[in-house]
């Protein structure tokens, strides 16, 4: 998979930059969708791209808090949303592949059901707020 050629529709967010505003997003909602230089973001098993790649990435709210991952499915690296940015259930509880059907936890990225590896969860990205902003942590 070629991924050093991003899309133009999603902004490139590098460490220390702002992903997005606060008020961008709801609980449960839509996730704001990104992408991620991989020489910015710790290594992990199967990650299978040069540090000059980029993959696709996704901070979303719930609960009041916001978190941010990798868009790739612990099962098989596939983006998990069914539209862009939608990646939660119909009850807006839990964040869902939508093509294995892998559910995950929004607040600790781990698999709870599904086809995943014992012990898989999605691959969370440092983030910090300020100034109404959702920030890429720095290194």
């Amino acid at each position: 998979m070629n991924t050093s050629l991003p899309p133009s529709s999603e902004p490139i967010v590098r460490r220390g930059q702002m992903i997005c505003q606060q008020n961008t997003l709801i609980p449960g909602g839509r996730a704001f969708r990104f992408l991620v230089k991989c020489g910015e973001i710790e290594s992990f098993a199967g990650m299978n791209a040069d540090t000059d790649d980029y993959l696709p990435a996704f901070v979303i709210q719930y609960e009041n808090q916001y978190f941010a991952y990798l868009n790739r499915c612990a099962h098989v690296a596939m983006e998990l949303d069914w539209n862009p940015g939608e990646m939660f259930d119909e009850e807006q509880k839990y964040l869902i592949c939508a093509t294995h059907y892998a559910i995950y936890d929004p607040q600790s990225g781990k698999c709870l059901s599904g086809p995943c590896p014992k012990g898989a969860k999605l691959n969370a990205l440092p983030i910090v707020l300020k100034d109404d902003g959702i920030y890429f942590a720095p290194l």
